[in-house]
């Protein structure tokens, strides 16, 4: 129990840092990539990369190289679906796959995709977004890729509704808040017979809504 207790001590510290990381690269894609035809082939090709390493054999000593890789893809995919849609869109599909992710973790929600790819473990695996450890240098778990994408696509469509700078910064602000609140529950939790994993994001979701609400009524 003390080696289970270390390792999530271990996963929260760098999940802590891949989320301050990906919030400031989103940032920068989300302000500065201006042009949309760069966008979309930039994120066709991360997400052609993602599908081949995805197809390819599981190999352990390439899922960090990989997995930074495939989170930049992610968020550019992010960008560029919330450059593209209504606000109104943005807290379907929020409320929608918040919901989902959190049914997934249920006995109930054992057929949805989300359980059906955690249950594959080499899959799995090959979708989250990993640190590297200080102790021996060994791929530490954060958060999936699906994550990363859930994220960019309501800020992204958040920045492009208001086109105001300050709201980007309260929105990533307002989702790392939301992740802080997900690891305390863990902390709470992990030792739960039946603790499987937390669901990402409906919380950082419940917690952006005051913001959507607040830009659509101005």
């Amino acid at each position: 129990m003390e080696d289970r207790k270390e390792k999530l001590k271990e996963s929260i510290l760098h999940s802590v840092i891949i989320v301050i990381i990906a919030l400031t690269i989103l940032s920068v894609f989300i302000l500065e990539i201006k042009n949309n035809l760069l966008l979309i082939i930039t994120a066709i090709i991360g997400m052609v990369y993602v599908f081949i390493y995805v197809k390819k054999p599981y190999n352990k000593k390439y899922l960090i190289i990989n997995s930074a890789i495939g989170m930049i893809a992610a968020l550019l995919w992010g960008v560029m679906i919330g450059r593209y849609i209504p606000i109104t869109s943005a807290i379907t599909i929020g409320l929608c796959v918040g919901i989902m992710d959190v049914v997934s973790f249920t006995k109930k929600g054992k057929n949805t995709m989300n359980a059906k790819v955690m249950n594959n473990k080499p899959l799995m695996y090959k979708l989250i977004v990993y640190g590297i450890s200080f102790k021996d240098k060994s791929p530490v778990p954060t958060k999936g890729l699906g994550d990363f994408v859930y994220y960019a696509i309501l800020l992204s469509t958040l920045y492009q509704y208001t086109k105001d700078t300050t709201i980007l910064i309260w929105g990533c602000t307002t989702v790392f808040l939301g992740c802080v609140i997900n690891w305390i529950i863990v902390c709470f939790i992990y030792k739960k017979s039946w603790y499987k994993g937390f669901p990402a994001t409906i919380i950082p979701f419940l917690l952006l809504i005051p913001l959507y609400l607040t830009c659509l009524n101005n």
